[in-house]
Parts: structure tokens; C-alpha cells; sequence
């Protein structure tokens, strides 16, 4: 239908162009001999041509905006923490990311076309040779570790993970993972040498005591401290495996959506003619996993600023009934597309906790999330808030995959998940338990789980100090600042020295109704805001020469412009950028990539 309805729209557009195009004119002899249906072929033909004019101008639009993410999305792979390389049948270098290439201290165009192995240590050449004929005649991925040589003769041991592939053509290829070992190594070594300073101890003390009464004693503590070594060496070889497995997560995390999002590059360029409900499923995918990847990195460093302890909690009194609510929201899709029966209970009155509102929805609906994706189709989640003596008890039950009795004590531990295989099919690093944990003990709380094993279902608590006093008069919920103008009666001002991205937000608001200018330097900002105060300022802070930070100051001493609204918009996202932010005179702090949705609130209109 919808299909139909553009086709119907853009066949009207073009009539009514070509009408404007061709005046009016009185009829000719020549034109009343024409038979009629020549005629009208002909003004099918120019609606035709019109038609496909406007078609192509919306395709070279899309491909425009397709090119731009896929380049912003190949920096990860660029900037990965492991080298990758594609290698030809021969080990010729055809592909090598720049962590690759700087591993060879080489300029990466400078090795394209190269034999990998002039870079790989005489004694091991033949090593690399039989690696990649292993790979190549058994068709699995294989391991093993080698020396590269550098520009200055110096020695780089990697561990190579090598898969043998063949194209369209049949071709055989290899898709290559080189990890730097170094530190590996000089742990092994140092582990060695410990085992050997530590067994010729013991060895000179057992043969000093053989004539000591205390002999029996002393190899009571020789037995203790090789166990101990033991426990070390074992602790040492299990952070080292997590390790790896992470890394390969890592991979395996991000790659998933960079194919979804190639595989609607590629069709979108070859722009199919006549199928609109394939360039929108393409839209739909890399909308989709572009907010997959953003969620995996926000994880990733939240992880990280709660472990270094730079997460700052923005206090307020708050009802939880509100935040499991949002929580169920926020994971409404995934519920509903796996068609689980979601059971939410609440107090008819509100349970007031102190805390941040942002976090403690990310802690529930982590546990949501968690309890979706580890239950079969069509399984039932309950979520229930009640209060226990002086807590507030929000608890998550399911009928899903279960836990083992093994890994309870570890499931709130980094990168810790029940079955590698399982966890692949089901995506995710393990890191979203570790972090609810973390959040829950920064709110003064602590989380339980309960399972009866494999295929029983669990239950995740969560306990947070309860306020008893009755606050049913104070507001507790935030309303974001609304204008009070429609779309078409504010002016913005998009501030941001990359052009591909200024431009996109700018076409974007302007899709919406708003009037929007742009400009690519904090001078040219000051200059337009002189020109004509903007209703809205959605500023960029990383900029060359004058930051966004400076710009905002300027633009809130200038008394012409105390009316306008100031929106950060950058890739710095932490609690001190935000309140960096925040003194500068900024009213909101957006971290790229934009949720448009969120932009649209906060400008006050949501009607394109």
C-alpha cells in the first residue's frame, strides 16, 4: 500500500512539474492531425522521465548518507586492537588494517601487493608456509605464533589466527588475525623463571632439611608453595584465555552488525528499480544496528568508568514504578519479537528511592534485556516491585535458559557467560550483569540470583534503600523544555566543522520544517547568531581553533542571544565533559550519534 502510495505521490509531483514546464498554447493543425494516442504517449513519456529524475535524486541522497556510515563504521575495524589482513592464495598482502600496519611499521599502501611473508623472521618462514597449507587442506581455523620483522630488524612476536576462504570465483583466500604477544611472552618468561628460581629453593631447602628433625614439616611447605604456584600460574593462564575469548567476542560483536550494514550498502547501490520496500528495509537495518553498535560501545565504557570509579550518580528522589515502566519500554521490541509474555506488577502507590533515574532504568532494563534474550520464543518474564522492611525490591523472574550451579557464584564477574556457543547464537559481550552490579552497589543496594539449573528459569533481585516519607506532592519526573514554537517557526543553527556531518543534521531538521542554517567554525557561528538570534544552537564541541566550549561562552555574554537554547552535540560523552558543558551555558548535552527522536523533543515538535 505504501509502496503504491509513493509511486501514486511522485507520478502526481512529476504531471504537475512538467504542467509548469510546458505553457500553454493554442491548438495547431499539425497538433489536431496528431492521433491521440501519440499524444499521450508522448506525455507519458516526459511524466516518465520526470519520475525517474526525482527517483534518482532520493537514490543518490540515500547512497550519500549509506557511504558515510559505512566509512564512520570501518574505523572500528581501522582501529581494532588486533591487526587483520586478507592474504591471496600465494600469502600476498590484500587487505591490512592500519593496527596491521603499524605492527610492520609501514604505511599501509606501501604493503598492499606485498608477499606477507618478507615480513615474517627467517626461522619462521617456513612455519607461516605450512600454517597457511594447514588452513588451505583441513578448511579450519588455525593458531600459531611467529615473529614479524620491523623497518629496524627488531623482533614483534603475534599469535596468527588464520581462516582459508574462497571467493566468488573460487579462489582460495585467507582472512588473517595477528595479536601482539609481547607482554604474553615476558609474563610466560617471568612465570618460568619463578618456577625455576622457586623449584631450585625448594629443592636447596629439602636438601638442607633431609637431616632436620623439622624435615617433614619443611615438605609440608615445599607442597604448599608449589600449589600455590599452581593456583598462580592457573589464575595467570585463565586471565589470559578470558582474555582472548573477549577479544574474539569483541570481534564477533562488531562484525555481526558491520555485515548487516554492508550487505544495505550493497543493495542500496545497485538500486533495484521498482522495489521501494527494499531501500526501506535497508534504511531499517542500519538504523537498527547502529544503535546496536552505540549500545555495545556505551556498555563498553561504562564498564570502564564505573571500574575507575568516574561515574558520578545524578541524585533525585525518584518512583520506581516510573523506572521499571521506561525499563519495560526500552525493551519492548525485543519482547515483543520474540513473542514472550511479559507480566509487570506494580504498588498502586509510588516506592521512593534516592538515586539517578538514567542508571537505575539501565539496571532494570539490563536484567529485562537479559531475561528476553536467554528465554526460548514465546517464554514468560515477570517483573515485580514491592518493598521488604527498608527496601525496595525490584525482582526479574523468567522460565528461560537457567543458570548452573557453577557459574552462579561467577555470573556477575566481567565477560562471564554460561556457554561460548550459546552466547554466540545470542549475542553479547557478558558484561551487562557485571555492570548492573556495579550500578546497584553505587546506589547503596546489592542483586541476588536464584536458579534451580539449566532450563529452570532464574531470578535476578535487586535491593535499593527504600524513603518511607510520604512525597506524593514533590515532582519527580522532568519535562524537557519546550518552546512552545512549531517546527516552522524556529530558526536552529548547526554548528560543526564536519562538513558530511553538519550537512546531514541540517537536511535532516529541515525535513522536519525547521529553519536551519550551518556553519563549519566558531567564527562563522558568532557571525551568524550577530545576523539573526537563533531559537536553537546545536553545537559541535571538538573544533579546531575555537572549541565549542568557548563558542557557547560568547554567544551567552552577547545579550542579543539570551533567548537562545544551547545543544551540545559531541562524541565526548563522559560526566566531566557534561559538566563542562554545563558551566559553559549549554542547556543539553547529546552524544553523537544523535537519537533524532531525542533531538525532536527537546526542540519541542515532533510533527515533520
Amino acid at each position: 500500500m505504501s509502496n503504491n502510495t509513493d509511486k501514486t505521490t511522485l507520478r502526481e509531483n512529476a504531471e504537475a512539474e512538467l504542467d509548469n514546464k510546458l505553457e500553454p498554447a493554442a491548438p495547431t493543425d499539425v497538433d489536431e492531425q496528431t492521433p491521440q494516442q501519440e499524444r499521450q504517449s508522448l506525455h507519458e513519456f516526459q511524466v516518465r522521465a520526470l519520475e525517474l529524475e526525482a527517483e534518482n535524486r532520493k537514490l543518490k541522497e540515500a547512497l550519500e548518507a549509506l557511504e558515510e556510515s559505512r566509512d564512520h563504521y570501518a574505523n572500528l575495524f581501522d582501529f581494532a586492537p588486533a591487526g587483520y589482513l586478507t592474504l591471496d592464495e600465494h600469502g600476498v598482502i590484500k587487505e591490512i588494517n592500519l593496527t596491521a600496519a603499524g605492527m610492520l611499521a609501514r604505511e599501509r599502501p606501501a604493503l598492499i601487493g606485498l608477499p606477507f611473508v618478507r615480513f615474517i623472521a627467517k626461522a619462521d618462514q617456513k612455519k607461516f608456509s605450512n600454517h597457511l597449507s594447514q588452513s588451505r587442506c583441513e578448511r579450519r581455523s588455525l593458531t600459531t605464533e611467529l615473529r614479524l620483522v620491523g623497518k629496524g630488524g627488531w623482533h614483534l612476536p603475534v599469535e596468527m589466527h588464520t581462516s582459508s576462504m574462497r571467493d566468488s570465483r573460487h579462489y582460495v583466500f585467507y582472512r588473517t588475525v595477528l595479536t601482539d604477544i609481547s607482554e604474553r611472552l615476558l609474563v610466560r618468561t617471568a612465570l618460568d623463571q619463578s618456577r625455576r628460581q622457586l623449584e631450585q629453593n625448594v629443592s636447596e631447602r629439602t636438601a638442607a632439611l633431609q637431616e632436620n628433625r623439622q624435615l617433614e614439616a619443611e615438605v609440608a611447605e615445599r607442597k604448599r608453595l608449589e600449589a600455590e604456584l599452581r593456583q598462580r600460574m592457573q589464575e595467570l593462564a585463565d586471565a589470559d584465555r578470558h582474555k582472548d575469548e573477549f577479544m574474539a567476542m569483541l570481534a564477533h560483536e562488531l562484525r555481526n552488525p558491520l555485515a548487516a550494514i554492508v550487505n544495505a550498502t550493497e543493495l542500496m547501490r545497485r538500486k533495484p528499480s521498482g522495489h521501494q520496500h527494499l531501500y526501506d528495509w535497508a534504511c531499517r537495518v542500519i538504523k537498527d544496528q547502529t544503535a546496536h553498535l552505540a549500545h555495545l560501545l556505551d556498555d563498553l565504557l561504562d564498564v570502564a568508568r564505573v571500574t575507575q570509579g568516574k561515574i558520578v550518580l545524578d541524585q533525585a528522589t525518584i518512583d520506581l514504578r516510573t523506572v521499571v515502566s521506561q525499563a519495560v519500554e526500552a525493551n519492548r521490541a525485543l519482547l515483543e519479537d520474540r513473542r514472550h509474555r511479559l507480566n509487570v506488577r506494580v504498588p498502586p502507590e509510588p516506592v521512593w528511592v534516592q538515586g539517578d533515574s538514567t542508571r537505575c532504568v539501565q539496571i532494570v532494563g539490563n536484567l529485562i534485556h537479559n531475561a528476553a534474550k536467554f528465554t526460548e520464543v514465546e517464554g514468560e518474564i515477570e517483573v515485580v516491585l514491592d518493598t521488604e522492611a527498608d527496601d525496595a525490591v525490584v525482582r526479574v523472574r523468567d522460565n528461560g535458559t537457567g543458570i548452573s550451579t557453577e557459574l552462579l557464584p561467577r555470573i556477575f564477574e566481567p565477560f562471564t557467560q554460561e556457554d561460548r556457543s550459546l552466547a554466540r547464537s545470542r549475542g553479547g559481550l557478558g558484561i551487562g550483569l557485571s555492570l548492573v552490579k556495579k550500578l546497584v552497589e553505587l546506589h547503596h543496594g546489592r542483586v541476588e540470583v536464584a536458579s534451580q539449573g539449566p532450563g529452570q528459569g532464574s531470578e535476578f533481585t535487586v535491593r535499593l534503600p527504600w524513603m518511607k516519607m510520604h512525597l506524593s506532592s514533590r515532582k519527580h519526573s522532568e519535562k524537557v523544555q519546550d518552546s512552545g514554537l512549531s517546527a516552522a517557526d524556529q530558526y536552529v543553527l548547526v554548528v560543526d566543522d564536519n562538513v558530511s556531518s553538519a550537512d546531514s543534521l541540517s537536511t535532516l531538521l529541515g525535513a522536519y520544517g525547521y529553519q536551519v542554517q550551518v556553519a563549519y567554525d566558531g567564527k562563522e557561528a558568532l557571525d551568524r547568531g550577530r545576523e539573526r538570534a537563533p531559537d536553537v544552537v546545536l553545537l559541535d564541541i571538538g573544533m579546531p581553533q575555537m572549541d565549542g566550549y568557548e563558542v557557547a561562552r560568547r554567544m551567552r555574554e552577547d545579550p542579543r542571544l539570551t533567548g537562545t537554547r544551547l545543544i551540545a552535540i559531541s562524541g565526548y560523552g563522559q560526566e566531566e565533559d557534561r559538566q563542562r558543558s554545563r558551566e559553559a551555558g549549554f542547556d543539553h548535552h547529546l552524544v553523537k550519534p544523535v537519537d533524532i527522536d531525542v533531538l525532536l523533543d527537546l526542540l519541542g515538535s515532533r510533527q515533520p
